[in-house]
């Protein structure tokens, strides 16, 4: 019996001491944090990672405000990203760890050409170490020179990207879009919209828009802004959270959104003259108010929920028309609400939803708006004397 357990406990020692053997000591690593990829020409692109070295963490954290760079980036260029990583790791000196990877910045130029962003980007889905959970946006101009971009509160320029793509109250416009989110789109060809990011200044990036990309034809067809890309937030009902600016009487007034609510109708189904219905409801609260009207007088509140939905659908059929007519491309959702509810007829129009005969720019869409505010309150009104 003293034998087993002896020879038990010579094996548990011998796979506990094998389980270590490989290992890298944190300080011979090089943790990738960003990556940024650029065209090079018309064959190969500009791969730049963003690498953080920990002692180099350690002495900036000691020293705030003072020291060397907590960062220093990387690139090369070449006709893989994979054949690219290869090189990088040769001048980076140390193993490289993507583990810690939060944010892949890609060119306005490569995300236009036809095929050029699936093709480069198939290399994040195979690798098994990749995590799902990267933050992914579009740049308007050279992806490289966001990761150039030092904020004042952030030592690492990824870090500031990623955390200005997580900030929900920013990001009014669009939801936060991750690598695992695309990776079913990009197989089925299906299209979608993708954050739009600028650099300002040197300390500064901006959150420009959204960026569409079509899935048919592999590539991004445009850019909405302003309106245009708040109504799509809204048609998607995917957002919970930013503000609405309109006025009452003159005086201009901003709604907090607290909850989106969508719900889509197939009110046609014959596929050469489908028809939609977008019923949209959004819950506020008032955050300011300047004109002198109290909104808790029924007639006051009801002229103000008339004009301000009257607004909505107006930018919403704005973006529709944008999307139907200048992009052609569906970002709102109606293809993947066919293929769910709706099998057959998706079978029947999909090949050429947003291209070709383009299913999608011929559909009739009809949208309406509803819009309530919570404990709209009395916030300044005048006393007659």
């Amino acid at each position: 019996m003293n034998k087993l357990n002896a020879m038990l406990i010579l094996v548990m020692c011998t796979l506990i001491l094998a389980a270590c053997w490989d290992q890298i000591e944190i300080e011979e690593r090089a943790f990738i944090f960003g990556m940024a990829i650029d065209a090079a020409d018309k064959t190969e692109v500009k791969l730049t990672q963003q690498l953080v070295v920990p002692e180099n963490m350690a002495t900036v954290a000691a020293n705030a405000g003072g020291g060397g760079k907590a960062y220093r980036n990387l690139s090369s260029t070449g006709k893989t990203i994979y054949e690219i990583n290869l090189d990088l790791a040769k001048q980076a000196s140390r193993s490289i760890d993507s583990t810690h990877l939060g944010v892949i910045l890609v060119s306005e130029d490569i995300m236009k050409q036809p095929g050029r962003f699936k093709e480069h980007f198939d290399v994040f889905f195979r690798e098994k170490r990749m995590r799902r959970g990267i933050k992914l946006a579009v740049t308007n101009g050279l992806a490289e020179d966001l990761l150039y971009v030092e904020a004042e509160h952030e030592k690492i320029p990824a870090e500031y990207i990623k955390n200005l793509l997580e900030n929900k109250k920013r990001l009014d416009v669009t939801d936060l879009v991750r690598i695992g989110d695309i990776d079913e789109k990009l197989y089925e060809e299906t299209s979608f919209p993708l954050p739009y990011l600028k650099k300002i200044s040197s300390t500064v990036i901006d959150y420009e828009g959204i960026a569409i990309y079509n899935g048919k034809e592999e590539r991004m067809v445009g850019v909405l802004k302003g309106d245009d890309a708040k109504a799509l937030s809204y048609i998607r009902g995917l957002k919970n959270n930013g503000s609405i600016n309109t006025e009452i009487d003159g005086g201009p007034m901003t709604i907090e959104i607290l909850t989106i609510k969508r719900k889509i109708t197939l009110t046609n189904n014959d596929p050469n003259n489908l028809q939609f219905s977008i019923k949209i409801q959004i819950k506020g609260a008032i955050a300011d108010q300047s004109g002198w009207e109290n909104l808790k007088e029924y007639e006051v509140l009801n002229k103000f929920y008339k004009k301000t939905s009257e607004k909505i659908e107006e930018m919403v059929k704005n973006t529709i028309n944008k999307l139907q007519n200048d992009f052609q491309t569906d970002a709102m959702g109606l293809g993947e609400y066919l293929n769910r509810y709706y099998p057959k007829i998706w079978k029947e129009v999909q090949d050429e939803w947003d291209n070709g005969k383009n299913y999608f720019s011929k559909s009739d869409i009809d949208c309406e708006v509803k819009i309530v505010i919570e404990e709209p309150g009395s916030i300044n009104k005048t006393t007659s004397k």
